[in-house]
């Protein structure tokens, strides 16, 4: 491994679903990915040792010699306590509220062991890939829900009490007239640009429409962002509003959180991204994003904020595990 100095670093992403594994070195090279079931395994204790086993493994398959696994990186779901790494609310792990992972993780690895939110992990990642060094950045993914990943000053942050960047319950709309959110206010985010109101918006629009007018794809109960993707790019204008007025309202909120932190950077990822830099509508949904923010902040934040769609993938989770605890074994 030339130049990466023989380091490696386990990365552990834990999801509701599947964890996944990998073992990066100290450039952010992964050598190995490995995958196994949330579910089967349960609790901190097995999950952590399965790891360990996984990494044991594949170090022993590697083809070159002078490796060493010097540390471990975990990134988890929920509200994490970044002062006891314990998690204070989280959902689809039960068993792990309270639990004090890093402790966990550290006596079963027997190595210096780190903890990040899942979110902060993406993004720690992206920073990293762009050796963006004390810059900022923050990571927006858009999905059934709508999360954010920051790095401040090249670290990790996720706030005093785990919150920060929770971009999805930004208000962005007010009064009796907006939208009410799963969480119990109204006018978030996600309530409009999240999987669930973009389909709700939808069906609301269609609904004015001629019934023939409208594809069938859209007509399904089952019906998803994807193929409203799919419509947009065959040129059928209420997608392409559709999405536009969802590019405006991610703009608005990268605005609030541009006025707010000043990062350098602000990336875009998850589901719904309407097909992203592959295609004219992802393209297009990004310029209009960029077009928003550049309206509704100071000259000096929106013109100075590169604004871009996300490029790791499912590996962001594990390659930026794994660097903050190269980070974190850095002297």
């Amino acid at each position: 491994m030339p130049g990466s100095n023989g380091k490696l670093y386990l990365g552990i992403d834990v999801g509701g679903t599947n964890v996944k594994l990998g073992l990066v070195d100290s450039l952010g090279v992964m050598h190995c990915r490995g995958t196994t079931s949330t579910p089967r395994l349960k609790t901190p204790e097995k999950i952590f040792g399965f790891a360990m086993d996984f990494a044991t493994s594949q170090l022993a398959d590697l083809p070159m010699d002078g490796h060493d696994l010097v540390g471990v990186g975990l990134a988890v779901p929920g509200v994490l306590d970044t002062r006891h790494y314990v998690l204070r609310e989280v959902v689809n792990l039960p068993g792990w509220h309270g639990e004090p992972l890093r402790q966990i993780l550290r006596d079963i690895s027997g190595l210096p062991s780190y903890v990040v939110n899942d979110a902060n992990s993406a993004a720690y990642a992206e920073h990293s890939l762009r050796n963006l060094g004390d810059r900022s950045l923050a990571l927006i993914t858009l999905g059934t829900g709508i999360g954010c990943g920051l790095v401040i000053g090249g670290d990790p942050y996720g706030g005093d009490h785990g919150c920060a960047g929770e971009l999805g319950h930004i208000a962005i709309r007010f009064g009796e007239t907006a939208l009410p959110c799963t969480c119990g206010s109204r006018g978030h985010l996600e309530s409009y640009a999240g999987a669930g109101g973009v389909l709700a918006r939808l069906k609301r629009l269609i609904g004015q429409l001629p019934r023939k007018s409208v594809p069938e794809s859209l007509l399904h109960a089952d019906v998803t962002p994807r193929d409203i993707t799919d419509q947009a790019e065959a040129g059928y204008q209420p997608c392409l509003q559709l999405i536009e007025e969802t590019a405006q309202f991610v703009g608005q909120a990268i605005g609030m959180l541009g006025q707010t932190i000043d990062p350098e950077v602000v990336l875009i990822g998850g589901a719904m991204t309407f097909g992203g830099g592959g295609t004219t509508t992802g393209q297009r949904f990004l310029d209009v994003v960029q077009e928003t923010v550049r309206e509704t902040t100071l000259v000096q934040v929106g013109t100075n904020m590169t604004i871009d769609f996300a490029s790791l993938g499912n590996d962001a989770g594990v390659l930026g595990a794994a660097m903050v605890a190269r980070q974190g074994c850095q002297p």
